[in-house]
């Protein structure tokens, strides 16, 4: 038999369940969408040279600090975070494990400085380059580099 109370119960929940929605959804964001990439770019390697370096600003919105790992792309063998640091009073490149990116904040990379290592280049390259940036918490986002020459 039907109830007109259970009916009435069932009214309530669903329109209790409008009203709560919207908390579920006012979340942050997904981790991934945290990362802001801007300006990536990949100097065009020097002729019979294998080998190259991107450069590109990433961007945390988020309020705990993100690390940038190594990663992959199907046009380099190999990608490695690189920083320049000082050795006898001279500047030298080497690579580190990862790349913190503090909450809130930006990391510029760029000649000279915080820069992606690319090795074992697939020659020629393309105008457009597709990467993934993966971060230690699994999460990866899909960007592109653009190809420039330094000249």
């Amino acid at each position: 038999m039907f109830s007109f109370a259970k009916l009435s119960l069932a009214a309530i929940c669903m329109a209790s369940l409008q009203f709560a929605a919207p908390a579920v959804f006012a979340t942050e964001p997904s981790a991934s969408s945290q990362i802001q990439i801007s300006n990536a770019r990949v100097r065009e390697p020097i002729p019979g040279r294998m080998m190259s370096a991107a450069f590109l600003t990433l961007k945390n919105t988020a309020k705990h600090t993100r690390k940038l790992e190594p990663f992959s792309a199907e046009w380099a063998g190999l990608i490695e975070i690189h920083t320049h640091l000082p050795e006898d009073g001279v500047m030298k490149m080497r690579p580190i494990n990862s790349l913190q990116i503090p909450g809130g904040e930006s990391v510029v990379l760029e000649p000279g400085g915080l820069h992606l290592m690319l090795f074992k280049l697939q020659l020629p390259l393309e105008d457009i380059l597709p990467m993934e940036l993966c971060f230690s918490n699994g999460e990866c986002i899909e960007t592109t580099a653009t190809l420039f020459s330094p000249m």
